[in-house]
């Protein structure tokens, strides 16, 4: 059998990472079995439906690397792959389950169904609904179609015990009677989801359906139309849901940002897939890292776990927070401030921008440099030899992309200040300004050249003054930078040179008045 999977979003809203995820699940599932993987585009609600979600489902898509092998601008055989282009697909199978006493016509009104609804609740039952119109004559039905009364078509359901064999899940059992005739067509003739996505699935040859644990409560429905249609059953498999560091399942104030967001705060899309991977399954030999793409070779579905997965890259709300902030409409700069420093997608994203290839590197940053004016527009060029050696000097501190900016544009600052109270009161205290003065002279008399050159200058001005760990290297470090934190300094003093430290150290030392 070829594995056919199907990512089937909804174009009402940007692409979250819940929907990612699941789209994620069913590429890499499809690729390590050399499957094909689908995208179809389920845009039967008009109402919220939109061109612009649509491109950005596109875009987010194209950014994380899942490349679709039919579908929008792609094409296919089994095509249209816009739900809302194959009404008239629908409406065959329609006429053969209202033909088959499958499924009828309801004239219920909308105020009705609300009256009914009232009573069930005022009752403490769950609202069902009672199959008023299930039994209509053919005579009934034809006088209210020539009164141009409007209707719905529901689902005849049967009262029978519903098994859902699922891959993750395992057997879940559901007492159709529950359930109550549902529409699959609306009054406005596009159908529901649950009955769109069955004829669907069917006519794509789909042999997979993976989705969250949310959608397990439609399958029943979609179970019994299969059933009504004689269409033969894929494979279910309901991963977990996602949630957040509190515990609770994602929200727009609570994580489910677009995926573009990640992109544009300076996570690679290679990051990002292996980040998401993990919510919810395991490789076999345990391994978190797993770059060159060996997810798409190793995943297997039936390694999902049951257990909700932790999406940590948003650090826990604060109680006056948790009201007010909406994670989704807050800019790059302002969501930056919400990301937890130890979540795991830093992690990943740490290890991937140090072992990308250097040249690579200085192409997916350059969208980070463009605007940054204090750096020269030629040192921002991808491939630039002086850009080449500072990001691999700085790419171990870089958990993101659009941190590097800051630490390049250390280089070539001529004019320099201390930084905050705690740079000043670094340098002002104790033996520092003696630890600034020697460390000066030391340099004004020597050509050092190496970041080892400098480490043993440092090492010299320790001797002399007797200070060592934080007394001798922080004085050192707001003297050349005023910062009280960055890189290495025997990483930036050689980035440097001599002529730009000494000058440095010149305009710290008038600051603080400290005379050589």
């Amino acid at each position: 059998m070829e594995i056919r999977t199907r990512f089937a979003p909804s174009p009402s809203g940007f692409l979250h990472v819940g929907g990612a995820r699941t789209a994620l699940f069913n590429y890499l599932y499809a690729r390590a079995n050399g499957g094909k993987f689908i995208l179809r585009i389920e845009d039967t609600d008009q109402d919220r439906s939109t061109e612009s979600s649509f491109q950005t489902i596109l875009e987010s898509m194209k950014w994380l690397g899942m490349n679709w092998d039919e579908g929008p601008e792609v094409g296919g055989e089994n095509g249209p792959y816009k739900q809302s282009e194959r009404l008239e697909i629908y409406k065959k199978f329609t006429e053969e389950l209202i033909e088959k006493k499958h499924a009828y016509r309801c004239f219920c009104t909308t105020e009705e169904l609300e009256i009914k609804k009232k009573q069930a609740d005022a009752m403490g039952i769950p609202y069902v609904y009672d199959g008023l119109h299930a039994n209509m004559t053919d005579r009934e039905i034809q006088e209210k179609l020539d009164a141009g009364i409007p209707y719905t078509v529901r689902f005849k359901v049967p009262h029978k015990t519903v098994i859902v064999d699922d891959l993750i899940q395992g057997k879940v059992k559901f007492d159709a009677k529950l359930i109550g005739d549902f529409i699959i067509v609306k009054s406005d003739g596009f159908p529901s989801y649950n009955y769109a996505v069955v004829i669907d699935d069917h006519l794509m040859k789909i042999s997979h359906v993976i989705r969250g644990v949310g959608h397990l409560s439609n399958t029943p429905r979609q179970i019994l139309i299969s059933e009504a249609l004689g269409f033969d059953l894929p494979v279910f498999a309901h991963v977990s849901e996602i949630v957040g560091l509190d515990g609770k399942k994602l929200s727009k104030r609570a994580g489910a940002t677009s995926i573009l967001a990640f992109r544009d705060l300076g996570y690679t899309s290679e990051c990002m897939v292996n980040y998401m991977a993990l919510l919810g399954w395991t490789s076999e030999d345990s391994q978190e890292y797993l770059p060159n793409s060996r997810s798409a070779e190793i995943f297997d579905v039936a390694r999902c776990s049951k257990s909700p997965s932790t999406f940590d890259v948003f650090r826990k709300m604060k109680e006056e927070e948790k009201e007010t902030v909406n994670l989704t409409s807050l800019s790059t700069e302002d969501l930056a401030a919400y990301l937890n420093p130890k979540s795991k997608l830093n992690w990943l994203s740490n290890k991937y921008i140090r072992d990308a290839e250097i040249h690579d590197l200085t192409e997916r940053i350059h969208p980070f440099l463009k605007d940054v004016k204090e750096i020269p527009e030629d040192i921002k060029k991808p491939g630039n030899p002086t850009l080449i050696s500072m990001l691999d000097s700085i790419r171990v501190y870089l958990d993101r992309l659009s941190q590097a900016p800051p630490y390049l544009v250390e280089f070539f600052k001529n004019d320099i200040s201390i930084e905050d109270e705690e740079a000043r009161n670094i340098a002002t205290s104790g033996n520092a300004g003696l630890v600034i003065q020697k460390f000066y002279a030391l340099l004004s008399e020597s050509s050092p050249v190496t970041g080892d050159d400098y480490k043993a200058m440092m090492d010299q001005t320790g001797k002399e003054t007797s200070e060592k760990g934080k007394n001798l290297y922080m004085p050192i470090r707001v003297a050349t930078t005023g910062k009280s934190h960055g890189l290495e300094l025997p990483i930036l003093f050689p980035l440097l040179g001599k002529d730009k430290l000494l000058n440095r150290i010149r305009q710290i030392a008038t600051e603080i008045n400290l005379i050589f």
